[in-house]
Parts: C-alpha cells; structure tokens; sequence
C-alpha cells in the first residue's frame, strides 16, 4: 500500500483535491502516513470473486475466466485440462468501490473511449466523513495508480444528523423520525429546507421539526407573493410617471438581488449551502417580500405600470432560480405559473450578477430604518393607520432623501414632507441616526411617554457606547485587529456619539 498512498497523499496535501471542510485533511493525512497493508479477502456472499483457480493439490494461476485459468496453468506446470476451482471467497466490498470513478466509464475495461475522456476526472464527490480511509483515500489511490490522474477535484464532507440530544439517529435508540411521513405532513419542500438551512458545512445536524415548519412557512409565503403579484396582472397599464415613482425601489432590490446572487456563488463554491441558503430566505422574505412588494404595490383598485409589473415579474424569476437548489417543486410551479413557459427551471442558468451600487444600499437601509422609526412611533401614540401626518426631516444631507421621498410618503402616510432647520414644536420627535423626524398630527401628543422612549434609546446609545469604548481601549486589541476592523469599531464610536447628542437635543426640545 505504500508506494500507493504516497501520491495520494501528496495530491491532498497540495489541494489538487481539497476536502470541505478542511479539517479532515488531518484525519486523511493521519491515516495515510501510517498506511497498513489491505487484506482483499472477505468470506462474503456477494462481490466480485477473487480470479484464482486451483487444483486438487492447491496449485494455482490468477486469470479472468475458467479458459484462460486452463490454459495458464497448461503452461505453467504442464498439465492440459486439469479440474481447476476458482477461490470462493470475495474481494473486499472497497476493492470493488475503489474503481467506481472511472469503472463507471469503461474507463479501465475500455480505456481511452470517449465517456472516460469527458467525465473523468469528475467534479465533486459528497460522503460521509467516517469512510474517508475505507473509500475516498482508496479512490483517490485508484485513480493515480490506474488513470494516472486524481478522480475529483474536491471532496464534501456531510455531517450526521443527530436528535435535540444530541444523540446519532439509530433503529435502536427508536430516535429517528419517519420521514414519508415528515414529507406528508410538511411538503418535501419544506423538509429539505429545514435540514439544509440547520446542516453547517460539514458539521453534524441537531435535527429540530421547528425548522420543517420553517420550511412550511417560506413556500407558504411564496405562495402568497405569487397571489399578489397575479392579482395585478389584469391591472397593467402603461404610466410613466408612476413608474418614475416607483423608480427607487427597482433600483434598490436589484441592486440587492446582485449583492445576493454573488454572495450565494461564493457561499456555493466553499460549499457553505446552508448560509447561502440563509442569505436567499433573507432576500425573499425580508428584503423581496416585507418591502420591495409593498413599495411598488399599488393603491386598492389602483391600476400597476406595466414597466414595474414586468420588473417584479423578472424578479421573481430570478429568485426562484436562486432558490431551485434548495426547494425544487414550489420553485418550478411557481416559475411556470408567473410566465407561459417552453422550458423548465431546472436547466435555466442563473443570469450573471450585475454591479452593485453601494449608495443605493445605503439609502435602502436608511428607508427601512425611517419607515420602521416612524411606524413604531405612530403605533405608541396611537395614531391609527389611515390617519395622515405632516412629517418634518432635520437633516444636515437632505439629497439622500429626494429619491426615496415619494416611498417613505406612502408607507408612513404623510400628507406632506419637508426639510427643516428648525425644531418643530408639538410634535413626535423620532431620531435616526443623526437625522430627527418630526411627526406633526392631529391627535394629542403624549410627551411623557415619548421623553420615557427617548431616555431609554439614549441609555442604551450610552451603554453601547461604553462597551465600543472599551474596546477600542484595549492595547491588545487595537494592536491585533487588522486596520478596516478598527475603522469599523471608530465608526461604530462617532456614529453612537452623534445619536447620544441628537436624542439629548430632542430631550431638551420636549422639555
């Protein structure tokens, strides 16, 4: 075995082969540096039979079928058509499996031919970790001794799915559940998308039904989202101006759709599958979902551009690409009913990442943060929904607003917007960042309980900022936390300290 294993384990060594995730490169190693010899022998019913032919006086040849044993043994001790028996016992179960990459091909019984030229060496190999020795080092040493070439170029490792115990699935400890009946009760779907969203590279699962029900959840949401997009599809009409309106919201999912669809390759090619499943559900139902539908969602009975309609049409495609991986049967329903469709999702290519544009992301965050702000302050006040407001904007950049203006209008329903220098007095004060929004309404303004909500933020603001404080103050920190970590922890402080002084402003205003 040792004039075997020495290019083996060079191959891996090197990463010509690179195991995911690396941590069994040492377990590979430990095993291959202290090769033992391989007893082929195994007293197995089924397998392949070990080509030795003896005589009634156990002399024997090693040939492929009863003629050529024969004949060999003709030849070697001069006896023609002797009664030769072939040994009953098998190769062992791995000798057989050691071949598969390229035996699969023909590639050792029909070298050279054309399938074995274009399939070998393959791609990826998926295993479990506990036959790293019994299989995939044996491949590996097949692959080099017989093809002269490694059989794949990485290796993912699966983790073992275990109970809330912690404990290995077995018929004996009656803890693994039934899964037809998980797939009856949830969807396949759904099932898929609990184990793969839990099941860290390479790490073992702790297998929970709460994330089946998850799972239930998302294609659930999906399905919602489709009702109300097709809801629309009778009320197209083309309009310009409201899809200049509507502009900011296009620009903004787009621009997140190709920070995901890059993230999610990269997530993919480290075999991090379920993070990268992870930053698709955050895409669909926070960013896709919770907001770009309900910006560019029209008013009841109100017509949709045809522009904006399209759009979200070709969003929605390209979302259920990103996701068919992962949840195949929702995704390919969904992508056939959106569209009249010749093809089918499962050979669709995802359509390449376009650039991204920072600032745009900037401005999303800073919207969502507003509109939360203000939604939450009107519901503490309790200024009902179908109320309006004047909403007034203290701002020292009020450019990063006039693109998302006519949104934030919609969605906190302001009657009005305008920039201010001033402090506007009877009013709802909200602090984002270093911003304040001054809400003007109707009703009677509860000063008692927003001066308590602005003592709270500015507490934690505080405390929040000790704690950055403290870190940036620790010599061991500062001298090894690489420089943009620091620059982080630096923002982290002026941004902290510009809130405290705003929140305090606004204290002294309501007093």
């Amino acid at each position: 075995m040792k004039s075997l294993s020495d290019p083996a384990l060079s191959a891996v060594a090197e990463e010509a082969i690179k195991f995911y995730p690396p941590k069994y490169k040492n377990l590979y190693r430990h095993w291959m540096e202290n090769i033992k010899d391989w007893c082929i022998s195994r007293q197995l019913w089924w397998g392949h039979r070990i080509p030795a032919w003896y005589d009634a006086e156990g002399r024997y040849v090693v040939a492929a079928t009863l003629p050529e044993a024969q004949e060999m043994f003709n030849a070697q001790y001069s006896i023609p058509n002797a009664q030769l028996t072939q040994d009953e016992d098998c190769l062992d179960t791995w000798f057989s499996s050691w071949l598969w990459p390229f035996e699969v091909f023909k590639g050792m019984s029909n070298p050279g031919n054309e399938e074995i030229k274009y399939y070998y060496p393959t791609n990826t190999l998926v295993t479990a970790p506990e036959i790293i020795f019994f299989w995939v080092a044996r491949m590996v040493m097949a692959g080099f001794e017989y093809m002269e070439e490694k059989p794949f170029n990485e290796v993912y490792f699966t983790g073992i799915v275990r109970d809330k115990l912690g404990r290995k699935m077995s018929k004996s400890l009656g803890n693994s559940p039934d899964l037809l009946g998980l797939i009856d009760k949830y969807g396949a779907d759904a099932v898929r998308f609990g184990v793969m969203i839990s099941s860290p590279a390479g790490n073992d699962l702790l297998f929970d039904e709460s994330t089946l029900e998850q799972g239930r959840n998302f294609n659930n949401k999906l399905w919602n989202a489709l009702k109300l997009i097709k809801m629309w599809e009778g009320r197209q009409t083309p309009n310009a101006e409201r899809f200049t309106q509507n502009d900011f919201a296009i620009n903004w999912f787009e621009n997140r759709l190709n920070e995901v669809k890059k993230e999610a390759d990269t997530l993919m090619q480290q075999f991090r599958l379920s993070e990268a499943l992870k930053t698709i559900y955050s895409l669909v139902w926070d960013d896709f979902c919770s907001w770009y539908l309900e910006w560019i969602k029209p008013g009841f009975e109100q017509p949709i551009d045809k522009a904006v309609y399209d759009k979200t049409i070709h969003f929605f495609n390209e979302l259920m690409v990103l996701l068919h991986p992962f949840i195949p049967f929702i995704t390919e329903e969904i992508y056939h009913l959106l569209q009249e469709r010749t093809d089918d999702i499962c050979i669709k290519q995802q359509s390449p990442a376009g650039n991204v544009n920072p600032i745009i992301t900037q401005q999303g965050e800073l919207l969502k943060q507003v509109i939360s702000s203000i939604r939450d302050a009107r519901n503490k006040n309790q200024i009902k929904p179908k109320d309006t407001i004047q909403l007034h904007i203290q701002t020292a950049s009020s450019d990063q607003y006039k693109a998302i203006e006519t949104i934030l209008s919609k969605q906190v329903n302001a009657a009005s917007i305008s920039f201010t220098n001033e402090i506007v007095a009877n009013t709802i004060v909200v602090v984002v960042e270093k911003d304040k929004f001054y809400i003007e309404s109707e009703k009677q303004l509860d000063s008692a309980s927003l001066k308590e909500d602005l003592l709270k933020d500015l507490e934690h603001q505080k405390g929040f900022l000790q704690s950055v404080l403290k870190k940036l103050g620790n010599e061991r920190f500062v001298q090894n936390a690489k420089p943009e970590v620091i620059a982080l922890e630096q923002k982290k402080q002026a941004d902290a300290e510009a809130r405290i002084k705003t929140i305090e402003e606004s204290l002294a205003a309501l007093n």
